[in-house]
């Protein structure tokens, strides 16, 4: 058989001759269809599940808000439930700005609570919710507490806030609203606000303080926000303290350069050391691995406006303004208020440019001046050790002095919100739909 003869017969048996056409197209058209179809199955197979996926990922919707009719802003810090997952925190910040515009008493809250489709379509809950109203004290910060019947499931909630005080005025309050709120004439009325949230999102943080029956606005701030920045000064600390212990190695570097060189046979008699720098230890390790850092400052020398209290063995939850108040002190306030206006004078006032640097042959270092170039390994050893005196007691000022702060303002703080917190559970606080 020829070729010819055997392409004919392939083609005969394929159906590809002239013949057969409209039976090709159909098949082709069918082919098409059939794999269209089935793209198109998967595509949105596959969005459904992307958007199943990123709701169930998604506890936070709004990171920001405004209040409709007072324009006072802020952020919502985050979504915290307890560890069966039937508790929730809607924890929300008004700017520092802000913060004095606002009441500082839960009870002049309400919230109102419904299910809401990506497509902001109201749906109904799919679980029983009641809820609370946390007032951290006059910080700025907010809460909402949804307490559930069963675990929270998958399910975007609109939560609308409303203040019903109102401490400032502005002129034209409620006249230009968002177009999202423009249907709803109670933000017109009412100072309100709106977020979004799901609370049934898988990832979502755990707060140890939601497991408690009570609600306690103390335990919620200090874990919430007080427990990060506390650690942030205790890691800062950590750091001064190593730098603080690399500028003792150089004195002591310097100190040793002083009975090594020389010119011609005269030495630099050590001088004598300044009382912020003098005897100073810094011993112990910086963290490593799981093992915490056990850095510690011994020293004779306090600033007079520093502290020099055992930092690590207390948290500021636990209490340190108590262990360190002298027992004459009347309240920790006054106590503090005295350590801020403690003059700065006497042994404080650090010149290490008015030490003495004398020479074994009698002279004075100082009065060859910076031109000696003779004279010039001794002036650099004399400027580096001074330099490093003049650090040095930068380094632990700020560390006596603003760092110890922060931490005793910090227990300030939490003791505020333990004063002046509220907790707003009536039955209509917050209302469903």
């Amino acid at each position: 058989m020829s070729l010819k003869e055997t392409i004919e017969t392939y083609a005969a048996k394929m159906k590809l001759g002239p013949h057969h056409a409209i039976e090709r197209f159909g098949v082709i058209t069918t082919c098409f269809t059939v794999t269209f179809a089935m793209l198109l199955t998967g595509t949105i197979v596959s969005a459904t599940a992307n958007n199943r996926s990123r709701t169930d990922e998604t506890a936070l919707y709004t990171t920001t808000f405004t209040t409709s009719r007072t324009d006072l802003s802020g952020a919502v810090e985050g979504i915290y439930s307890n560890s069966a997952g039937t508790r929730a925190l809607v924890l929300m910040r008004f700017r520092d700005a802000d913060a004095a515009s606002l009441s500082a008493d839960a009870a002049n809250y309400q919230a109102f609570l419904t299910g809401t489709s990506e497509r902001l379509d109201t749906q109904a809950l799919n679980t029983n919710i009641t809820g609370s109203i946390v007032s951290f004290g006059s910080t700025g910060y907010l809460g909402v507490v949804l307490d559930s019947d069963a675990p929270f499931t998958q399910q975007i909630m609109s939560l609308t806030l409303r203040a019903n005080s109102e401490l400032v005025y502005k002129e034209g309050s409620g006249r230009e609203l968002r177009e999202d709120l423009q249907d709803d004439g109670s933000f017109a009325e009412f100072d309100q606000w709106r977020l979004f949230v799901n609370p049934g999102a898988s990832g979502i943080e755990e707060a140890s303080s939601l497991d408690a029956n009570r609600i306690n606005p103390s335990a919620l701030y200090y874990e919430l926000v007080v427990a990060g920045l506390e650690a942030d000064v205790r890691a800062s600390m950590d750091q001064q303290l190593l730098e603080m212990r690399a500028v003792l190695n150089r004195v002591t570097e310097y100190e040793s350069e002083m009975g090594r060189v020389n010119v011609d046979g005269v030495f630099i008699e050590p001088p004598e050391i300044p009382d912020p720098v003098a005897g100073d230890t810094i011993s112990g390790e910086p963290a490593e691995g799981e093992s915490d850092s056990t850095l510690e400052l011994d020293t004779s020398w306090v600033h007079p406006r520093g502290y020099d209290f055992d930092w690590r063995s207390r948290t500021v939850e636990e209490g340190i303004l108590d262990e360190i108040m002298p027992d004459d002190a009347t309240s920790y306030t006054t106590f503090l208020s005295e350590k801020a206006r403690a003059e700065n004078a006497g042994e404080s006032q650090f010149s290490p440019n008015d030490m003495e640097w004398r020479l074994t042959d009698g002279s004075d270092l100082k009065e060859y001046g910076t031109s000696s170039q003779a004279m010039k390994p001794l002036n650099d050893i004399m400027n580096n050790t001074v330099q490093a005196y003049q650090e040095y007691f930068r380094l632990k000022t700020s560390y006596q002095v603003d760092s110890y702060s922060e931490l005793l303002e910090l227990e300030v703080v939490l003791r505020g919100v333990e004063s002046a917190g509220s907790v707003n559970s009536d039955e209509e606080v917050l209302l469903t739909y």
